[in-house]
């Protein structure tokens, strides 16, 4: 196949200039001995249409994308009343029976029912915990499984949605902190635990294992920036804790009182005097956890520094 030639402006054959592009067949014919100049051509235009009022750089070929974390996935119709007219009682009654209706079939079963309040609520707290789109929609997907996965009735939906975001923050690499989430949903640890054991059943080992991996390194950009530090505490910072993770010491660690106290060393060894109050108030670790953490972080790695 070719692709379309608009440089051909006369018949081989008879030499004649008017010229055919018949572009459903992809074929350039003489309109007067019927000659197929060329065919079966590949147009490489674009592919969508425009319509009236479009631009023409308007690239738009279907409707939104498929999001997770909406419980239809965003793909349903909505019958809205443009206009409530009560001239024509009857028309504007049957619209609004149109309308009541529609929102049913929406919402057609108590998974779908379950899955609308717990996206509503998915939602607000990526808001809260300023979750980035890639993080909700991972959320989302996992919450979807484990509802399709297990008898959702009598479960808690705070309980599956705070590890269903739990996950996916690991998962997608952006820390969230497990005590800020529990805060946020209102949920006791133990419930957190008991529906955390549910939702890894069904997920795939890999994506277990990468659930367990220390995530202290992704902390630092965080905390560095809620601190107001540069780059070079980010990265003494890193340095600090990739060392640590090399000699086996972060095994078993909180990740982000480790952070914390990468950051506070980082912070003494490059000049940029930060207290461990100040740290504690930024990452919600308290202030003994921080000293004990750098002494820990010191002497493993047999830095030295005054604290």
């Amino acid at each position: 196949m070719t692709t379309f030639d608009y440089s051909v402006r006369t018949c081989d054959l008879c030499g004649s200039s008017d010229i055919i592009i018949n572009k459903d067949e992809g074929s350039l014919v003489c309109k007067q001995c019927g000659n197929v100049i060329k065919q079966n051509m590949i147009d490489l235009g674009r592919e969508w249409r425009i319509f009236f009022g479009d631009s023409d750089d308007v690239g738009t070929r279907t409707g939104a994308p498929i999001k997770f974390a909406i419980h239809d996935k965003g793909i349903t119709t909505d019958v809205k009343l443009v206009s409530k007219d009560k001239s024509n009682r009857v028309a504007l009654e049957r619209a609004l029976l149109f309308s009541k209706y529609q929102k049913r079939i929406r919402v057609s079963n108590s998974n779908e029912r379950n899955m609308y309040i717990a996206f509503i609520m998915l939602d607000e707290i990526s808001k809260k915990l300023n979750l980035p789109e890639r993080v909700r929609e991972t959320a989302a997907f996992i919450y979807r499984k484990a509802i399709s996965s297990m008898n959702s009735k009598g479960k808690s939906i705070k309980g599956l949605l705070a590890v269903s975001i739990y996950a996916a923050s690991k998962i997608c690499d952006y820390p969230v902190g497990l005590k800020n989430i529990l805060e946020t949903f209102n949920v006791k640890s133990r419930t957190f635990s008991k529906y955390y054991q549910i939702v890894t059943e069904f997920l795939p080992k890999e994506t277990n294992a990468k659930m367990k991996t220390n995530t202290s390194i992704n902390h630092i950009p965080d905390i560095v920036r809620k601190l107001g530090l540069g780059s070079e505490v980010e990265v003494t910072s890193k340095n600090i804790l990739e060392k640590a993770l090399s000699s086996g010491f972060i095994a078993g660690k909180s990740p982000l009182s480790l952070a914390a106290a990468a950051v506070y060393i980082a912070c003494s060894l490059t000049d940029n005097k930060r207290t461990q109050r100040q740290i504690a108030e930024a990452t919600g670790v308290t202030e003994v956890t921080i000293r004990n953490r750098s002494k820990e972080l010191i002497r493993s790695l047999d830095i030295n520094i005054e604290l």
